[in-house]
């Protein structure tokens, strides 16, 4: 999916009822002074939603948003509405994530998390300030 239909599907006026009600962002063997989010190191980020959707995530830094930090960009929920993706962080920073089902006029679930300077060791990754 094109960064731009990612973005004009962020600016939708949002309705009631989203059906993502949940994300969640595991950070795996990540480490340091400044948190356990590093930019250069991969993240999987799961949002709740209901199974069988589309789900389509975006990553906002500084007011920008893109779809090009995850992969896949909309993953399918599996029956238990879990809809999985891989995020790399590119830049450090507080960052909002964003997801919502693939559907026009969808309301938007977001989550903030902070983002330092990634040392990425392979499996691990080293946090710096």
């Amino acid at each position: 999916m094109a960064a731009g239909a990612a973005a004009a599907l962020a600016l939708a006026a949002p309705e009631a009822g989203a059906s993502v009600t949940r994300i969640d962002v595991a950070t795996g063997l990540s480490f340091g002074s400044s948190g356990s989010i590093g930019t250069g190191c991969s993240y999987t980020v799961t949002a709740t939603a209901r199974p069988g959707s589309s789900v389509v995530f975006l990553d906002e830094v500084d007011g920008l948003r893109t779809d090009a930090t995850f992969k896949p960009v909309g993953p399918t929920a599996d029956a238990n509405g879990k809809a999985s993706t891989t995020w790399t962080p590119a830049k450090k920073g507080q960052h909002k994530i964003w997801a919502a089902e693939y559907i026009s006029g969808e309301t938007y679930f977001m989550t903030a998390v902070n983002v330092g300077t990634g040392l990425n060791l392979g499996p691990l990754c080293f946090v710096l300030p």
